[in-house]
């Protein structure tokens, strides 16, 4: 019972984690003067930063999904 309810604390704190790193994140497309910002910032990190910021997102992504499998996995098992 209490794994059950560990790994459900870890899962709800990875998805908060996921809503955090998601919400840093600079949009894709924007307005002219957010291409003209990036052209301009390049230099400073910013890029490098969001490609850092988007492998956190998937690696979060995939650690969430294989922890619900997990989580259901042993459901069936405590059954």
């Amino acid at each position: 019972m209490y794994s059950t309810i560990l790994l459900g604390f870890f899962i709800i704190l990875t998805c908060l984690f996921l809503i955090g790193i998601i919400l840093i994140q600079n949009p894709k497309k924007g307005f002219i003067s957010q291409s003209f910002m990036e052209k301009n910032f390049r230099f400073f990190g910013i890029k490098r930063t969001n490609i850092f910021l988007e492998k956190i997102t998937w690696t979060l992504s995939i650690i969430i999904l294989f922890l619900t499998l997990f989580f259901n996995l042993l459901l069936k098992y405590k059954q």
